[in-house]
């Protein structure tokens, strides 16, 4: 043939390789038959939900995603109104209702700069000139009395935290002020990964025999739907391989690793005993390897058997699970039964998932009526235990003009609270491309004691995109991390001491000792 015709054979090979490969994906993907039905119907539940979600705080989530990106800064106003006569008796519902609180936030996230200042008028007394800040690598503090920003660089936050507690810090503490700018909501990039990733892995070892199809006519609300019947039903056997692989390939994800850290970040942010984030995520993924090594202690006597119900869109309209788990020879029932009504406008949940074993029966469920209106949404959540509602959310949420105006009230049952109470919230919200203002009324009513009259909490905020966050000059600042106790104790005693009460004496007319 001549290197020639072999060099066109052989990138014949390669692009009918490729091909094959890629139909061959296209296949196992998009082919119908019972277990991709029933995956893909699993999938699109999972992403649906997200979008109602997303449909319902779409300006909310724009403007978060805006500002993690850019700089920021805000003020946020609070004051309260009280005619509470407890209030009065005590002489301070005057206090409360003449007072206000302003905070101004200046945040850039992805230069990790934050920035915090607060003014007060508590009844006449005027509190200003409180300002904090936080980067990436130093923290700072001013008060109204001292001229300097009092400062400790992340280098130093350890050893300085020793020197003022060495029973509880050791020194050695990891502490890193990036984590303060760490958000622990997944990103766009990390939803996509994990339900590519983990999707692809639960359609290639779950078995293909564990799935069948029929069709049936059920009955969802007052609907009769000729539905598909997707089965999935795997033995002890199955599950114990399916779960050893996933906790392996769990423990082995960078990616999986790297959220943990985060996570364990922000949850433990502020606890000196908490491990640290590295040292989480290591026992977390430790965990998972032990889990697999150790999954056929756990028993799965009766298998695992789930049912869901599509209609024409492939939509989960009926689910029925269920499956029994034996651990340290006592065995308990796990039971998850539903529907989902959904209409041109309105999707309606309703589910129960039941606990039980030889001793006892509980059932948890929830009801999620969320309709769209011609400007906006009326949603009903109910959450109940054991038939007895716990409490019910009602929200409203319209358009009106240039602005979004949202109205939410919870009502707990008195099994939670010792007596009926509802919460009210009431906010009116703009939002434009590069600023955001809003206003928020809170308040409660037990319909006897507490009522709107008895106090309401009012929050105002106005959001501004600015090229940068203004900082403080390095050349006024009192680096008190390097500080021994000594130096410590000589400072506070004799410059902010004297300074505090000299403050103290010009706002109350009498010295007071620090």
């Amino acid at each position: 043939m001549g290197k020639k015709g072999l060099t066109i054979l052989g990138i014949s090979v390669g692009v009918i390789a490729v091909l094959a490969v890629g139909a061959y994906i296209l296949f196992q993907t998009m082919v119908n038959n019972p277990k991709n039905n029933y995956l893909m119907a699993e999938l699109d539940e999972v992403e649906g939900t997200f979008e109602l979600f997303e449909e319902r705080f779409e300006s909310e989530l724009d403007w978060y995603e805006h500002a993690e990106q850019n700089a920021i800064e805000s003020t946020l106003g609070i004051t309260a109104e009280t005619n509470d006569p407890s209030f009065q008796e005590m002489g301070i519902d005057q206090m409360i209702n003449n007072s206000n609180i302003d905070l101004t936030i200046g945040q850039d996230m992805a230069n990790e700069v934050s920035t915090m200042g607060l003014n007060a008028d508590i009844a006449g007394l005027s509190i200003s000139d409180v300002n904090a800040y936080i980067t990436g690598e130093k923290a700072g503090l001013t008060l109204p009395f001292i001229e300097e920003y009092m400062v400790v660089n992340e280098a130093d936050a350890a050893t300085f935290l020793n020197t003022l507690d060495p029973a509880t810090f050791t020194g050695e503490e990891e502490i890193d002020y990036s984590m303060f700018f760490e958000t622990s909501a997944l990103t766009e990039t990390q939803r996509e990964y994990f339900i590519d990733e983990y999707s692809t892995f639960i359609r290639e070892n779950l078995p293909d025999d564990a799935f069948e199809s029929e069709s049936e006519e059920i009955t969802v609300g007052d609907n009769t739907v000729n539905a598909d019947k997707l089965t999935m039903t795997l033995t002890e056997e199955q599950i114990h391989t399916f779960l050893k692989d996933l906790f392996n390939k769990m423990a082995e994800d960078e990616e999986l690793a790297n959220i943990i850290e985060t996570q364990m970040m922000a949850a433990n942010l502020g606890n000196p005993e908490a491990p640290s984030a590295e040292n989480a995520a290591t026992e977390f993924n430790n965990s998972l390897k032990e889990a697999a090594e150790n999954i056929e202690d756990v028993g799965f006597p009766e298998g695992l058997t789930s049912v869901v119900w599509t209609d024409g869109d492939d939509n989960i309209i009926q689910r029925d699970f269920d499956t029994s788990i034996t651990v340290d020879g006592s065995t308990g029932q796990i039971a998850v039964d539903g529907t989902t009504e959904i209409s041109e406008d309105s999707t309606v949940f309703n589910y129960d998932m039941t606990f039980s074993d030889e001793t006892m029966e509980s059932v948890i469920g929830y009801t999620a009526d969320l309709n769209e209106t011609e400007s906006g949404y009326e949603d009903v959540i109910t959450l109940r235990a054991d038939s007895e509602d716990l409490f019910v959310i009602n929200s409203v949420k319209t358009e009106e003009e240039d602005s979004e105006v949202w109205n939410m009230d919870i009502n707990f049952n008195e099994q939670m609270t010792g007596s009926p109470l509802t919460l009210f919230m009431e906010s009116n919200s703009v939002y434009n491309e590069d600023q955001a203002t809003g206003d928020m009324t809170l308040y409660a009513d037990d319909g006897i004691n507490v009522t709107r009259d008895t106090f309401v909490l009012n929050l105002t905020s106005d959001s501004q995109t600015v090229s940068e966050i203004e900082m403080p000059g390095e050349d006024n600042e009192k680096n008190i991390g390097q500080m021994s106790m000594e130096e410590l104790d000589a400072y506070f005693n004799d410059e902010v001491g004297p300074a505090f009460e000299e403050w103290m004496n010009e706002k109350f007319g009498a010295p007071t000792g620090f």
